[in-house]
């Protein structure tokens, strides 16, 4: 996947999500409004019928224009300017708001019309009874008051709780869904680079010895080189060692076959660990010496139930990268074998370039190479310590890496020992 394309499907995923929390944003925000209109209304539409019918009840000269007024959000006066009984205007407005289906909390309030002070407050309730005057030291039957209604401020929030979590939760499943779906194609396009990577560099590697390879047998098809013995000799050598890198590479590119299989058997049998891994660094002794390299094993030797084969072809990968990760540095490799007991444990320290910490979390992905500038001036595919960690795996093992920049690295392989041969 081009890098364009991952850059389009990013910001048009971010895009919808901004989109669809302006559209949830702006459609609560209308329905609050929505709902608090259609109550305002509601409201409206009691009180002037409660007041309406007061002025029926005392025969008063009816204004209906003027005489329901809202003073806030949740408070409303009627000017009725009437005789105002408490248990009257209360039961009436239990019948009207009955009639609206409005079920909310409400206080009833009377107003002097003369001094607009507050003669009077109660909540209203069904089970209100008669107020008589002298309990408030009033007239009741005075044409000098006004009543109104006062509702309990609500959060809008909490009145629509179950909604906001459901879009909530609806909203976030979306985002981590993008979130996954992202993080996928980030991680398939980083693999589809490192495919690309182990293609061009297996180009490269099997180029290389195949070209040499045929530039030599041109010059021993002369037929003067026959007289050349000394020149025969070198050109076979190169011919013979260029074949052996050939067989090392093929080698690899079928380890990485064994990854796509996965449930390949193994053929276990009781291995001497110290003869494995001298076997093991056997066809790297010319490479040592051309670098002016060396090695060391040290340890009593162990047995261990393993598969020889793909064991032994572990530790050579182990070998490979500290004499390829050397640079400029003569190799020096140890490699120790330890008694843990139930274990047995298979230490290979380089005095190479080292990792940072950053490296060592990816090193054992398939494909990942630890960069080191240019692409081909360290050889390999990046399948080694992938297949390395596949095969200790699968022998019931773990390995350790432990690095520092500039100072080496240390791999530490740990598999269950054979007790039987121990003991």
């Amino acid at each position: 996947m081009k890098k364009r394309t991952l850059h389009i499907i990013i910001f048009g995923g971010v895009f919808s999500i901004l989109l669809l929390f302006i559209v949830q944003f702006f459609w609560a925000k209308n329905l609050i409004h929505l709902e608090s209109k259609q109550f305002n209304h509601k409201v409206k539409i009691g009180l002037l019928n409660a007041g309406y019918k007061l002025k029926l009840i005392h025969h008063s000269k009816i204004d209906k224009i003027h005489l329901v007024k809202q003073l806030t959000d949740n408070s409303y006066v009627v000017e009725v300017q009437d005789i105002v009984n408490p248990t009257t205007i209360d039961s009436l407005l239990q019948i009207e708001f009955m009639a609206q289906e409005l079920y909310s909390p409400y206080k009833i309030a009377i107003y002097d019309c003369f001094t607009d002070s507050v003669i009077y407050a109660h909540s209203g309730s069904e089970n209100e009874n008669y107020v008589a005057a002298k309990d408030y030291g009033v007239d009741w039957n005075i044409n000098s008051y006004n009543f109104g209604v006062i509702f309990p401020k609500i959060n809008p929030l909490k009145q629509h709780l179950n909604i906001g979590i459901a879009s909530g939760v609806v909203i976030f499943g979306i985002v981590g869904f993008f979130i996954y779906v992202v993080t996928m194609l980030i991680r398939q396009k980083k693999l589809d680079e490192m495919k690309t990577d182990f293609v061009n560099n297996m180009t490269h590697e099997l180029k290389t010895p195949i070209s040499t390879i045929s530039l030599s047998s041109n010059v021993i098809m002369n037929k003067n080189i026959i007289n050349q013995p000394e020149r025969l000799k070198h050109y076979a050598g190169i011919i013979n060692q260029e074949n052996d890198r050939l067989k090392t590479q093929v080698e690899r590119v079928l380890q990485l076959a064994l990854f796509e299989q996965k449930d390949f058997g193994l053929d276990l049998q009781s291995v001497a660990i110290n003869e494995m891994i001298e076997k093991a660094i056997e066809p790297y002794k010319p490479l040592l010496e051309e670098k002016n390299g060396n090695y060391l094993i040290e340890g009593e030797s162990f047995f261990a139930e393993i598969d020889e084969h793909h064991f032994c072809n572990a530790i050579s990968n182990l070998i490979d990268n500290a004499i390829k990760y050397c640079k400029e540095k003569s190799p020096f490799i140890q490699i120790h074998t330890v008694n843990l007991g139930k274990e047995i444990s298979i230490k290979v320290k380089d005095n190479g370039i080292g990792m940072e910490k950053e490296e060592m979390k990816h090193i054992f992905k398939k494909f990942y190479r630890a960069p080191t500038g240019n692409i081909h001036n360290v050889k390999g595919f990046g399948i080694g310590l992938s297949y390395v960690e596949q095969i200790v795996k699968m022998h019931n093992g773990s390995i350790i890496v432990n690095s520092h920049k500039n100072k080496g690295t240390t791999f530490e392989v740990l598999v269950p020992k054979n007790k039987h041969k121990n003991d």
